[in-house]
């Protein structure tokens, strides 16, 4: 049978944490950089705190207050994304809202500091055609 590989992804960057930490010993041996945490997180596509264990495990030395920046900033983007979604969420909410009052109003004149227009709505003016026929 010729099957076909549908993952297109380097094989080390599909393996598991034993099979990575078995290969990473000869990594380390071969590593000339300055930066072994996010090298090897990129290099085995895993993400920093893993790293980090992972080469604790091997027998690195990786200093705790690296560990608790990572996990800070680990934290963080998750808060800044989080608070983009919902900031994402409420904008679609506006548009909705704001196309509703659109097809409302004949001019828009402009809107408060809440988003809501104001202007001539479209039963107003057909109030002020109806007076001026009489």
């Amino acid at each position: 049978m010729n099957k076909k590989n549908r993952n297109n992804a380097p094989r080390r960057k599909r393996l598991n944490r034993k099979q990575r930490v078995s290969i990473a010993r000869d990594w380390i041996k071969s590593y000339n950089g300055n930066h072994i945490v996010r090298c090897y997180a990129n290099w085995f596509g895993v993400d920093l705190l893993c790293a980090i264990i992972e080469l604790r495990i091997v027998g690195q030395n990786i200093s705790e207050e690296y560990e608790s920046q990572v996990r800070k900033s680990v934290k963080d983007k998750f808060l800044q994304r989080k608070k983009t979604k919902e900031k994402k969420e409420s904008v679609e909410i506006d548009k909705k809202y704001i196309d509703d009052w659109e097809s409302e109003f004949e001019f828009i004149a402009g809107y408060t500091s809440n988003g809501i227009p104001f202007g001539i709505r479209k039963d107003e003016l057909c109030d002020d055609k109806s007076n001026n026929t009489k």
